[in-house]
């Protein structure tokens, strides 16, 4: 329908797939590394397989980053450390659902993951506390078979004392039986976090964090004063679109806006001032803690998990400060 459209103005032929598809992307490549030898190729808006291959194909080839994967991981993470700095909790501690297995989704469990290790767990403890959900339920080693996906699926013994009624546990069988500390949603599935899914976790959760990312506002998995009230007040959250403060017993809360914006700019300013080969998951995972700690010194105190937008010049040039740290001493 598109091609056929008079008003389309891309390329008149069915898009390539497979070995073309790369073929093509390798040409592109050496067409940019030709033109502009000093270059750092930022990806975004791939289909969330290709995205992964492209990124596997390239980063130890040129400075590249996909900022779907590891920029939305990034942003992800840091405010997921800020709200653990709130809570006085490491995030080695928590126990964290994802719905949505695009991109974004596979993306910020994977720097979740890298984050928990960091802070001081192994591997494989960090996935045992992982749970990732895509349109079918919850990734299962056996049971999805997406090879993308793989990287972040629990393991089928991890589940099999659960009391559910079908082969994949749903998002409530998720909430109920992991006990998550930490809710995120990435699926652009409106009112998705319902109240028996946000009271279900509060239940086991003193203080849950709740992160409904999805934008446009109309895509929110869960709107921030709902969260407040089903809560009592005592959810940590920050959205993917700006709302309005939080109301609850006399008190307002602000609600932070995790935007990619926050790390691309002083990732990408790093790589080009540093004239890197390629951009290393050291490099990102810093870009994730050096937000943190710019909101930790700016605006943790007003408990607020992200720094307001209008200061991304200023969160840009701390994150390239540190960034080209860590990349100088790659």
């Amino acid at each position: 329908e598109l091609l056929e459209h008079p008003h389309y103005l891309g390329v008149n032929q069915k898009r390539l797939i497979g070995d073309d598809y790369m073929a093509f992307m390798d040409k592109f490549v050496s067409a940019v590394e030709g033109r502009w030898p000093k270059a750092v190729i930022q990806w975004e808006d791939f289909s969330k397989d290709v995205a992964f291959k492209v990124l596997e194909r390239y980063r130890d080839k040129i400075p590249c980053f996909n900022d779907d994967i590891q920029g939305t991981g990034a942003v992800v993470l840091a405010g997921l450390l800020s709200a653990c700095q709130l809570k006085n909790e490491s995030i080695a501690d928590q126990r964290v659902v994802i719905a949505g297995a695009g991109a974004g989704g596979i993306g910020v469990a994977s720097e979740i993951m890298k984050g928990m290790v960091r802070e001081g767990i192994d591997e494989q403890t960090a996935r045992e506390q992982m749970f990732v959900l895509d349109g079918k339920g919850l990734v299962v080693e056996g049971l999805t078979p997406d090879e993308y996906k793989q990287r972040v699926a629990q393991k089928p013994e991890a589940i099999a004392d659960w009391d559910i009624e079908g082969q994949t546990p749903s998002l409530m069988e998720v909430v109920e039986n992991a006990k998550p500390t930490v809710l995120i949603g990435l699926t652009g599935v409106r009112d998705l976090f319902c109240e028996p899914v946000i009271r279900r976790m509060k239940a086991s959760c003193e203080r849950p964090v709740i992160f409904p990312l999805s934008n446009p506002t109309a895509n929110c998995e869960a709107i921030p004063q709902d969260i407040f009230d089903w809560t009592e007040g005592t959810a940590l959250v920050a959205t993917g679109s700006p709302f309005d403060n939080a109301e609850y017993a006399g008190g307002s809360f602000p609600i932070g806006q995790g935007n990619n914006a926050f790390i691309f700019p002083g990732l990408g300013f790093a790589s080009v001032l540093g004239k890197c080969r390629r951009i290393s998951d050291e490099m990102v995972l810093e870009s994730a803690y050096a937000l943190a700690d710019y909101n930790a010194e700016h605006h943790l105190k007003n408990r607020l998990i992200y720094p307001p937008v209008d200061e991304l010049q200023a969160v840009s040039k701390y994150v390239a400060t540190r960034v080209l740290a860590v990349a100088l001493e790659d």
